[in-house]
């Protein structure tokens, strides 16, 4: 930080009413003294806890200034400029008071950020927490992303909430997740008929805590409810879409059995 040179003037002091309505930066005006060939940086502000070299500019592209061109993208967007501190910070608080995972997209509208910028921020987020050793970590879940506790500190996070290890799910409920998850959309009957008991009781449990929903009809006769997990089922485990759930094959699943079960629900059906 420069103590006896000119100073920068910053970008955020001006701003500009597009034709929607909304505030945007406007460029500077006035020219701003170079600054000593040791201290000029060709990128935009960065986030306090970043390296050197490694910030983004509020339009996501790297190693630019904010300028010309950024600002004619920002009037064509319609939305407000933000140096990369401020762009951070909004990002962090908006998932610290989130209860479920919020989609990049989302955090691109109330930051006035594009989607790229907004995701590529929440991966160094989470870099950045890891490097610093924090007990907490920005995750991609479910759609979206999500502040959670880190991974390393379980036994402690454990140890909190131990009160409410009663809530788990019994083992019927997760074999019957379970069928769901891998076999969806799938019907009560099918459920029943794959476990060799009556699942309605289960079934109705997992729905009652989220895990699974009504997601469509079967179109045959009866119009039986067909059922899948919800987003709720992948933040709980952690996972992105079901394509993160591992194969049959990983999970060393008999082939005969995983036909056995195609077989039971295809005469239930």
């Amino acid at each position: 930080m420069s103590t006896g040179g000119p100073q920068s003037i910053p970008d955020r002091g001006l701003r500009l009413v597009s034709d929607e309505g909304r505030t945007v930066a406007e460029p500077p005006e006035r020219t701003v003294p170079e600054l000593p060939p040791s201290q000029s940086d060709s990128g935009p502000p960065q986030h306090p806890s970043m390296p050197a070299g490694n910030g983004h500019a509020s339009n996501g592209t790297t190693g630019t200034p904010n300028g010309l061109a950024e600002f004619a993208a920002d009037l064509l967007d319609g939305a407000r400029a933000v140096d990369d501190q401020e762009l951070y910070a909004a990002i962090e608080a908006v998932l610290i008071v989130a209860t479920e995972p919020v989609p990049a997209d989302v955090l691109a509208s109330v930051t006035a950020a594009p989607i790229a910028s907004v995701a590529a921020i929440c991966d160094e987020l989470a870099s950045e927490y890891a490097a610093a050793g924090r007990g907490f970590t920005v995750v991609r879940v479910a759609g979206g992303y999500q502040m959670q506790s880190a991974a390393s500190c379980s036994e402690y996070v454990e140890r909190f909430v131990g009160g409410r290890r009663s809530g788990r799910l019994s083992a019927a409920a997760m074999e019957t997740l379970a069928v769901v998850a891998y076999k969806q959309p799938i019907s009560r009957a099918q459920i029943s008929a794959i476990r060799g008991v009556n699942a309605d009781g289960v079934v109705r449990t997992l729905a009652d805590q989220g895990y699974i929903a009504e997601i469509g009809r079967d179109p045959g006769p009866g119009n039986a409810s067909l059922l899948g997990t919800t987003d709720l089922f992948l933040e709980r485990l952690g996972f992105d879409d079901l394509d993160d759930l591992p194969s049959l094959a990983e999970l060393d699943v008999d082939p005969d059995a995983v036909e056995d079960m195609d077989r039971l629900a295809a005469r239930s059906g």
